[in-house]
C-alpha cells in the first residue's frame, strides 16, 4: 500500500466509483461477520485494471477500509486509504478505498447502476463518460 506520500493529481481525469461487495468481492454469502471471505467476482480484477488505465478509480465500501485495502493489495493493486486530494479523487493508477462518497462521473454498484457483468458495465461507463 502507498502511505504518507503526496500524490500528483490531474484535474482533467474523470473519476469512477466502484462498490466493493457484490461488484469486486463476490459476496456470495452476504455480510456475515464482516470478514472478506470470497474471491473476486468474475472479471472484476481485469475490469478494475482496465478502468484505471483511463480514469481515477476509488472503491467505496461500508466495510473496514484497511481490510478492503489489504485484500486489494494482495491482488497486486497500489492502494491508499487517505485522500490527499479531497474533496475529489483525481489520482489515476492508484485505488483509493473509502467509506466516503466522493464526486464521480459514474458509480458502479450492484445496488445502483444495475451491475450484471463487467462487459456490460464497462460498455456503460464508456458510453456514459465522455473523455
Amino acid at each position: 500500500m502507498v502511505k504518507g506520500v503526496r500524490l500528483p493529481e490531474d484535474r482533467r481525469v474523470k473519476t469512477i466509483a466502484v462498490d466493493f461487495d457484490g461488484v469486486i468481492h463476490a459476496y456470495s454469502r452476504g455480510y456475515l461477520d464482516g470478514s472478506i471471505y470470497d474471491e473476486p467476482a468474475d472479471g472484476a480484477i481485469d475490469a478494475l485494471r482496465e478502468l484505471m488505465e483511463d480514469y481515477a478509480v476509488f472503491i467505496f465500501t461500508a466495510r473496514d477500509v484497511l481490510s478492503v485495502a489489504a485484500w486489494l493489495h494482495e491482488r497486486g493493486f497500489r492502494v491508499v486509504t487517505e485522500n490527499p486530494t479531497e474533496p475529489v479523487w483525481k489520482i489515476q493508477g492508484i485505488l483509493l478505498v473509502t467509506q466516503t462518497k466522493y464526486v464521480a462521473e459514474i458509480y458502479i454498484d450492484d445496488r445502483g447502476l444495475r451491475f450484471e457483468d463487467w462487459d456490460q458495465t464497462l460498455a456503460d461507463v464508456k458510453r456514459l463518460v465522455k473523455s
